[in-house]
């Protein structure tokens, strides 16, 4: 992968508390449902200044992924990452957290914030 653009998402990740493994398995997972696209690269995206990286991907985003990018005639996965990551950090794809307001605000104390063991507190760890 381009080094620039791995740091480039890099940056972009950390910047979301993320990852570039959770960057690019919500990317990928995205490029699977059909959310988002890549512009199939003119060039050869194996030119010099490149390294390999190493990222922790979710195995069902990678593995729907890599139906969709052969049925589209991309080379790899390695490259996919790499079409993704550039859209990242052209500012064209975002991957940032999604949060949504809690169901429930409370107002007053609750006996589990007092440290009132209930029933709701006790679930296995295992």
């Amino acid at each position: 992968m381009d080094d620039v653009t791995w740091d480039s998402a890099d940056d972009i990740a950390a910047g979301d508390a993320l990852t570039v493994g959770h960057l690019l398995t919500v990317l990928l997972d995205r490029y699977a449902a059909g959310v988002l696209d890549v512009p199939l690269p003119k060039e050869d995206v194996r030119a010099s200044g490149r390294s390999g990286h190493l990222a922790a991907i979710g195995d069902a985003a990678w593995a729907r992924a890599d139906e969709r990018r052969e049925g589209e005639g991309i080379q790899s996965m390695s490259v996919l990452c790499e079409l993704l990551l550039r859209e990242t950090v052209a500012g064209r794809v975002s991957a940032g957290l999604d949060a949504a307001p809690r169901a429930r605000q409370q107002t007053e104390p609750s006996e589990e914030a007092a440290g009132v063991v209930t029933p709701s507190l006790l679930h296995s760890a295992a």
